[in-house]
């Protein structure tokens, strides 16, 4: 009985070992079962990382089609700009024609033009994208117009009316309710659209256009108003005359041919400012709309130069934005406001050109 029994323990004892160390035993099921565990771990991580490159992936293709669509978008803004600037031209050259004046529903056609500022693609004979506006365009030119229209590119960026019509408040709030008013760079006209009704019907308005296109246009829109087809550098403007100036001024890094300040060698959006403090009257007023380096600049000649005969009465910086809409540029720009003092009001800052 004994033998048997020990027998049956050395049997049990075999299978239990079997059973625990054997091939397919517990242990190694064990070892099976971690080993799987360790398997879906590292499948969970592949798969986050693929889910994560996927959305990556993702992210740059909607980014890319974003982008594309933005583009697109952007460039069918500039086109319909350019066409109203070509359809509006058509309407100047029959209305010229005709010898007559524009109906209402014409109006409404010229004042979209919004000259060049903000499409040179349209001049450029490489650009096939631009080629049926561009043919359209040079049928309507000659050539010096076309000259005209071209140079226009960098500085034609029409202002958004909000900014005019705080412009206007400003000018209302400083006292000018009526008088003689100079747009120095007028483009359209907007300055001249959008001047409060009843300081309009009281007023004497003063523009000047460097483009010959945009100065038809914005004559026959205010017949009422001097509007001059010259660079402002050419005008022949009373010192002294206006109680308002006002404006957009182009902006650049060129100087302007102007005996009268080629010692100071001012740059182009300088140049308006020294220019129009000639022609307003003292106790008058300058707001014009500029880059922002007149301020910001380390060169000091043109606040020396304004300083000596006129004080600045405040000045804005508008967001980088403000001419995206209307002009399709983001360009930081300020609205300066200085005011030409009054002979009793002590004698001017003895100035002198830099270099004597």
């Amino acid at each position: 009985m004994k033998i048997f029994l020990l027998v049956i323990a050395v049997l049990i004892g075999l299978l239990q070992y079997r059973l625990w160390y054997g091939n397919g035993g517990i242990k190694e099921i064990k070892a099976y079962q971690q080993e799987l565990v360790e398997l879906n771990k590292q499948v969970i991580e592949k798969k986050e990382r693929n889910d994560a490159l996927y959305a990556e992936v993702e992210d740059l293709r909607k980014g890319k089609e974003a982008i594309e669509e933005r583009a697109r978008y952007e460039l069918g803004m500039m086109k319909q700009k350019c066409r109203a600037n070509l359809t509006a031209i058509e309407l100047l050259q029959k209305l010229e024609a005709q010898q007559r004046p524009a109906t209402e529903a014409e109006q409404q056609i010229r004042v979209r033009y919004v000259g060049w500022g903000g499409l040179p693609q349209v001049f450029d004979s490489w650009n096939e994208q631009w080629k049926e506006e561009r043919e359209r365009l040079e049928s309507l030119l000659t050539e010096d117009e076309l000259e005209s229209a071209r140079a226009t590119t960098l500085n034609a960026h029409y202002t958004a009316p909000v900014v005019i019509r705080a412009m206007y408040a400003l000018v209302q709030h400083l006292g000018f309710t009526q008088g003689r008013v100079l747009e120095p760079a007028l483009g359209l006209g907007h300055f001249i659209g959008l001047m409060p009704d009843d300081m309009h019907a009281r007023s004497l308005v003063t523009g000047i256009e460097i483009d010959a296109i945009t100065a038809r246009l914005a004559q026959m829109l205010y017949p009422d108003a001097d509007i001059r087809h010259q660079p402002f550098e050419e005008s022949k403007l009373a010192d002294g005359f206006y109680d308002v100036a006002l404006g957009n001024i182009p902006f650049g890094d060129f100087a302007v041919c102007d005996a009268r300040f080629k010692a100071w060698k001012f740059v182009i959006h300088d140049y308006f400012f020294a220019a129009a403090l000639d022609k307003v009257r003292p106790g008058g007023l300058i707001l014009f709309i500029t880059s922002k380096g007149t301020l910001d600049k380390q060169n000091g000649a043109l606040r020396e130069y304004v300083a000596s005969q006129a004080d600045l009465v405040g000045a804005i910086r508008l967001p980088n934005d403000a001419f995206k809409k209307n002009a399709n540029t983001e360009v930081t720009t300020d609205i300066l406001v200085l005011r030409k003092r009054l002979p009793c009001e002590g004698p001017p800052v003895a100035r002198a050109a830099p270099g004597r």
